[in-house]
């Protein structure tokens, strides 16, 4: 079956590793996808002849992988309800335009994840999302990419695909990109943000697959490259001060509602510079800068907020 008729769609769980049918169909880039990984243990015996495996046997059972798709603003939450665990969500207009505040909690949304490559359908029961990253760049899409665990796998039929029909957010949508209350948007070329949470899964005895998850140290960091001038170039003196600022990220979309937008808010209110570059070059003048975020009283690491037509999940 030719590529172009591959599909990945997802679905809620309401507990991990039971698969339900998936509702909504993701337009992803090419990427590796789930991939099932086995360790094969051969068993060595001294015997009457050389070859040093007798026989195999399995050992544990690993899905893991992810996706890279243009950040379209109804199913990224799906996403990152998995990573957080915690969605407070309001309405900005009563049953229309959701707001989903998105903090860390050691419940994580669970999916299964319908992987369709020609006749070879699996789904993939437990999903959930360890780690994601958010880029963009003059004259491109904002791109999302998240990787993750999942519990178990079996065949199926795949379903029907059902797309997101709103408009993915572009570079020209952000509407702010400050550093300690200072916006430096228009001296910006391009981002990268990454968020990790540790995740990992646990084998216990008497099955092959994983019975267990867990949560290590959450971490936040990214990279920017902008335009040397008077407030970019303060940001040099700020890494060798170790001068700690909030950064905020805020994309605003297509208009939604009687009077809203799809609007993503990334606010990690205490972040420090960890590198600094500037290259020598006939073009022009630019910092390569890069960040960490620490733990804040009142955000967190990160504060995420998504305002969109996607009702509580």
């Amino acid at each position: 079956m030719e590529g172009f008729a591959n599909q990945i769609s997802i679905g809620k769980e309401t507990a991990w590793g039971t698969a339900v049918t998936p509702t909504l169909s993701v337009p992803v880039s090419p990427s590796d996808g789930l991939q099932i990984e086995t360790n094969l243990t051969g068993v060595e015996a001294i015997k009457t002849t050389a070859p040093k495996n007798k026989a195999f046997y399995l050992g544990q059972r690993m899905f893991t992988g992810g996706y890279e798709f243009a950040m379209y603003p109804k199913f990224i939450t799906y996403f990152l309800k998995s990573f957080f665990g915690s969605d407070t969500v309001t309405e900005p207009e009563a049953g229309v335009v959701y707001k989903h505040t998105f903090a860390e909690s050691t419940s994580q949304l669970a999916l299964t994840v319908e992987q369709k490559i020609g006749s070879i359908i699996r789904r993939y029961a437990g999903y959930v999302v360890k780690n994601f990253k958010i880029s963009g760049k003059v004259g491109d899409l904002i791109n999302m990419t998240v990787d993750g665990l999942a519990k178990t796998q079996a065949t199926a039929s795949a379903i029907t695909a059902s797309y997101d029909t709103t408009r993915p957010f572009t570079w020209a949508d952000i509407t702010e990109f400050s550093i300690a209350g200072t916006d430096i948007k228009s001296k910006v070329e391009e981002f990268e943000l990454e968020v990790d949470n540790g995740l990992e899964v646990f084998h216990g005895l008497g099955a092959l697959e994983a019975s267990a998850k867990y949560l290590k140290q959450s971490e936040v960091k990214g990279s920017f490259t902008c335009y040397v001038d008077s407030y970019t170039a303060a940001y040099l003196t700020d890494l060798i001060n170790a001068t700690e600022a909030e950064l905020i990220i805020e994309i605003t979309g297509a208009s939604i509602g009687a009077s809203s937008n799809d609007i993503l808010k990334l606010t990690m209110s205490k972040c420090a510079f960890s590198k600094v570059e500037t290259k020598l070059d006939f073009d022009y003048n630019a910092l390569s800068i890069e960040f960490e975020a620490r733990e804040d009283a009142t955000n967190g690491l990160i504060k995420t907020e998504l305002t969109n037509t996607q009702a509580t999940i």
